[in-house]
């Protein structure tokens, strides 16, 4: 979205260090830890270059005034079983969404706005998208 790629994200988060903080006591059961989180989108990379499909990552800032647990509870009603949640980095939930392009990753955070309303807001989230080739439109 932003002129960064998957690649660059995950390295620029592996060489901030992992922080610990929110990420590491993942308050919020059923969501990927971030070394879980990481692991499956180096997976996912490796599965789309591969097979030639791609995937989008959701990117979305969590501040400690954040119900967490509502807005998971929420994501979690809107994936589907081949879609992960999980802490990108200690202030980040990550939304993994395999075979989607940046429009269906668009999508999803508008139906995030929808059913969360005021706790979730859209200019907190970024959308990535894996390869940059593959999802324009």
């Amino acid at each position: 979205m932003n002129g960064i790629s998957i690649t660059g994200l995950l390295q620029l988060s592996i060489f901030t260090g992992l922080s610990k903080d929110l990420a590491g006591q993942n308050l919020v059961a059923d969501i990927c830890s971030q070394e879980e989180f990481h692991s499956i989108l180096v997976r996912e990379k490796a599965r789309a270059d591969r097979n030639g499909h791609g995937f989008s990552l959701v990117a979305i800032e969590i501040s400690k005034t954040h119900d967490t647990s509502f807005l998971v509870d929420r994501f979690q009603q809107l994936i589907r079983t081949t879609d992960e949640i999980g802490w990108f980095d200690s202030n980040t939930l990550g939304v993994f969404l395999y075979n989607t392009p940046a429009f269906g990753a668009r999508q999803f955070v508008n139906n995030s706005k929808k059913k969360t309303g005021d706790d979730f807001s859209v200019s907190n989230c970024l959308v990535y998208s894996y390869p940059n080739e593959w999802c324009s439109f």
